[in-house]
């Protein structure tokens, strides 16, 4: 988000429109964030502040060529840095000092590293690495998620002027000196030629293959700043067009802004051609303001209060989004009035940042003689909130050290024939029923005993208690168009097994892979996120996920040439696009069958494994909870069992396929239908609906008795 600024101006005057174009931006931005539903696209607020950021700079820079022939960039960053810096330094405390407060502590070391990259604008770029890690899913949304913007236009603004100068020295060298002042025409052809045509090629080609990444990266923006930037350098073009115009051009750059914000939401894909609209209606805006008369916006713009509201966006944008953040943490999801409370509440904090640290230090005169004391000051409160940041992840709690893993080696134990050992959970049969017994719950202890001493692993550590396959490479990401094949259970296995599926499959691995070590068998392991081993366009987020069918086929072409005795399947997956376009669960059956058939027509066993089910009831991670509630988590954190989101249509497909079997393992994961965040001092849970390694581990004996028979000896 652009700070509010004096130097919104064209030829050196207050252009009070702009400024109340601010307060369109940051109302929209607020309403959405606030959750209002009416506003669903209220987050393109955003992208407008960009095209103002790009003119203002622009407009800056360009007055200062023309008087002086070149930028003084010290003092260019001096400005920036005593305008910017110390305000959201006090934001940025504020928020480390309340994540210690109120946050859950699993999130403190997560939040620290988040601020350290907002201190340094460049957390955008840890958002498109977050955005690519499956193993993020449970990380909540950051207190300082808002700073990816500012963090853009940071970047912007140590490259833009040096860019500048660059061009103009092009420009100068080519012409031979002949343009003393700003050559505005070369410049833009320059700046389309060098920014914003590739930039915005880019953002159409990412958001198709990459939009979580493409929404926060500085090279899918840079063309929404680059064209506030062109407008600055079409203000003479501008300010010579009749006033009809002006008014025309600037109500038609409103409608646009609002038609963005009315008619987009989270389902437009985002910032590809669909940016096109607003950051095109903030342009038309400002170019209609150089000659609108009062028939122009600037007579709903240029009132007193927009402009007043404008002139605090800078500060109503920091604030707003940590105190939303930090209001869930105390009292959980927000309704939307109470969102809408607390960012009308947030104008409080924002006056008082804009009263007493913005504008003190921005007209104080010994900060504004000289760029020096003005980037000092830069500097040190850059290293007052990394020095907050890092204070908090020093607080953050260091996981206990825990028991070895109760799933050692025990080859001799997981051939399938012999009763589970009585600390595992139970797997011989039920003799009343076809149901494996549940596992036996610990004892309670005595009144007034601790509950559990040690928790394995320790919920402060649950995202870390992983399968290999993480570690060597194997889970291969969802944008990727790769396939990958690890190795594992014995080398010089009897029989040669497939493992083939999601993250859901792949977090067996490590059961599976004792269970292959005790009955030689050879493992071949391919997993994908989010993909199920169907032929069929699955369903990811009610959207086509093409990759998925592609690196099925190549899976099935290698199998045709390795003759696997045996595939083990397993998915979260529960619907895929059915012929006519619908989204149905019949139809990833079908796909299944297509491809369980083909191999069990050759010979080869297909056993699906169940998918586990889903906390979602609890509200928050597994770990979470039970970090919070170590007293007594089994009570605490525990919920009604389901089937997992994709076990019946693996089901279904299993039983529609001869030669094709079903294992469900939820019987142990949640015994007698209700799920527990500990079993036994073991924690069940980690990121998402996933199980820890120790949990798998203590789960091979009941697996390895179901799934030996069906694979064979």
């Amino acid at each position: 988000m652009a700070p509010p600024s004096p130097g919104t101006a064209a030829h050196g005057r207050f252009r009070r429109d702009v400024e109340g174009l601010r307060a369109i931006a940051v109302l929209l931005v607020l309403g959405y964030h606030g959750g209002l539903s009416v506003l669903p696209g209220g987050f393109v607020g955003v992208d407008v502040f960009f095209v103002v950021s790009g003119f203002v700079i622009t407009s800056q820079l360009l007055r200062e060529v023309e008087i002086s022939g070149t930028v003084d960039l010290p003092r260019f960053y001096g400005r920036r840095a005593k305008r910017l810096l110390p305000a959201a330094t006090v934001v940025l405390l504020v928020t480390a000092i309340s994540a210690w407060l109120l946050a859950p502590r699993t999130q403190w070391s997560t939040i620290s590293g988040d601020v350290m990259g907002a201190s340094l604008y460049v957390v955008n770029w840890v958002f498109v690495g977050r955005s690519v890690d499956y193993l993020a899913e449970d990380i909540q949304p950051s207190p300082v998620l808002h700073f990816w913007s500012l963090a853009i236009e940071e970047q912007f603004y140590i490259i833009w002027p040096l860019l500048i100068l660059g061009l103009l020295w092009f420009v100068n060298r080519t012409s031979r000196g002949h343009h003393r002042n700003a050559p505005r025409a070369p410049l833009a052809i320059g700046l389309v030629a060098v920014v914003v045509l590739p930039s915005l090629l880019w953002s159409f080609s990412s958001t198709a293959t990459a939009p979580a990444q493409a929404f926060f990266a500085t090279t899918t923006r840079l063309w929404e700043l680059g064209i506030g930037a062109l407008v600055a350098l079409g203000a003479g073009a501008w300010a010579r067009g009749p006033r009809a115009a002006g008014n025309a051009v600037g109500w038609a750059g409103v409608v646009l802004i609002l038609f963005a914000a009315f008619g987009f939401s989270d389902d437009t894909s985002w910032p590809g051609t669909a940016a096109l609209v607003p950051t095109i209606g903030a342009a038309l805006v400002i170019v209609g303001g150089f000659t609108a008369g009062a028939r122009g916006p600037r007579v709903v713009l240029g009132s007193r209060n927009a402009v007043w509201i404008g002139g605090l966006s800078y500060s109503l944008y920091l604030w707003h989004w940590p105190l939303l953040r930090m209001a869930e943490w105390q009292w959980g999801e927000l309704s939307t009035l109470a969102g809408m409370v607390i960012v009308t509440a947030s104008v409080l904090p924002a006056w008082l940042s804009y009263r007493y640290v913005e504008r003190p230090l921005r007209y104080a005169p010994v900060l504004n003689r000289r760029p020096g004391p003005a980037l000092f000051l830069g500097a040190s409160v850059t290293m007052l909130s990394l020095a907050g940041a890092l204070v908090l992840g020093q607080a953050a709690p260091v996981p206990t050290e825990a028991a070895a893993s109760s799933g050692g080696s025990r080859t001799g134990e997981l051939r399938g024939d012999e009763e589970p050992s009585p600390d595992a959970p139970a797997s011989s049969q039920d003799e009343r029923s076809d149901r494996p017994a549940s596992p036996t719950p610990a004892p309670l202890p005595a009144d007034g005993a601790p509950l559990y001493d040690v928790i394995t692993p320790d919920p402060l550590a649950a995202v870390t208690d992983l399968p290999d396959l993480y570690a060597t490479g194997c889970q291969v990401g969802a944008a990727e168009g790769v396939v990958t094949a690890c190795a594992a259970g014995d080398p010089d296995g009897r029989r040669l097994v497939y493992v083939v599926g999601d993250s859901k499959i792949g977090q067996w691995m490590p059961a599976l892979d004792e269970i292959a070590q005790a009955n030689d068998w050879r493992l071949i392991l391919h997993t994908k996120d989010s993909c199920a081993f169907a032929d069929v366009t699955v369903a990811v987020d009610e959207a086509p996920f093409d990759q998925c069918r592609e690196w099925g086929r190549q899976v099935m072409s290698e199998m045709d040439q390795e003759r696997p005795d045996a595939v083990i399947v397993g998915s979260v997956r529960k619907e895929a696009f059915a012929d006519d376009g619908t989204i149905t669960s019949d139809a990833l059956v079908e796909g299944y069958e297509s491809y369980w058939s083909q191999l069990t027509e050759r010979g080869v066993a297909v056993v699906a494994l169940s998918d586990n089910p889903q906390p979602n009831s609890l509200g928050m991670p597994v770990y979470e909870c039970v970090d919070e509630h170590r007293d007594d988590p089994v009570r605490e954190c525990s919920w009604d069992a389901g089937d997992g989101s994709g076990s019946e249509a693996m089901q279904q497909a299993a039983q529609g396929v001869d030669g094709a079997a079903y294992v469900d393992m939820n019987p142990w994961v949640c015994p007698d239908g209700r799920c527990s965040g500990v079993w036994r001092n073991v924690l069940t849970y980690r990121q998402g609906s996933h199980l820890t390694r120790t949990f798998v581990l203590a789960l091979a004996e009941p697996l390895a008795i179901q799934l030996v028979p069906m694979v064979g000896e």
